[in-house]
């Protein structure tokens, strides 16, 4: 081969691969689930949830912990992947709290898998929080709709009573 056809030939997979890459989407199911003081992952049976645009009321006493005026709740969600699902692909999965802290980590899909559970600890004040889910919140994967990765809600915390969805 010369080395013109080598260049078009390297050239050309480059382009097939961003290609193939940019037919990627992530986006999420549109709620957050509150799995419980020691449960690891989400059983859509039994957590409470939260869906996009909605308000929660928990209790503290469904908290894992807490310290004051601030409990620590597990908080799962669902991340999705469609179009190219050849290879594996690493992206980010970020709550943040209004007037509060970041919590987020890693989504991981292997080669074929196009759904993943994540759940992760967050701090909620008493009172009202406003939360924000993003995945891929830094834009690291290519996607064909990026206008789909982010939704909020609200959770009301209160010292005792029910939790439910409004």
């Amino acid at each position: 081969m010369k080395i013109a056809d080598l260049f078009t030939f390297a050239f050309t997979m480059l382009v097939t691969s961003l290609s193939l890459n940019a037919q990627t989407d992530l986006s999420m199911r549109e709620a957050l689930y509150f799995t419980g003081p020691n449960a690891s992952s989400i059983s859509l049976a039994k957590d409470a949830y939260v869906a996009k645009g909605s308000t929660l009321n928990l209790s503290a006493d469904v908290a894992k912990s807490c310290d004051k005026n601030t409990c620590e709740f597990n908080v799962g969600f669902i991340g999705f992947r469609s179009g190219n699902t050849t290879g594996v692909l690493s992206s980010y999965g970020l709550i943040s709290v209004e007037n509060g802290g970041l919590a987020g980590n890693t989504i991981y899909f292997a080669a074929s898998e196009t759904t993943k559970q994540v759940v992760v600890p967050v701090k909620l004040r008493l009172g009202t929080n406003k939360l924000t889910f993003a995945i891929d919140p830094y834009k690291k994967t290519r996607e064909t709709n990026e206008s789909n990765n982010t939704f909020a809600v609200n959770v009301i915390v209160s010292s005792r009573g029910n939790s439910g969805k409004q």
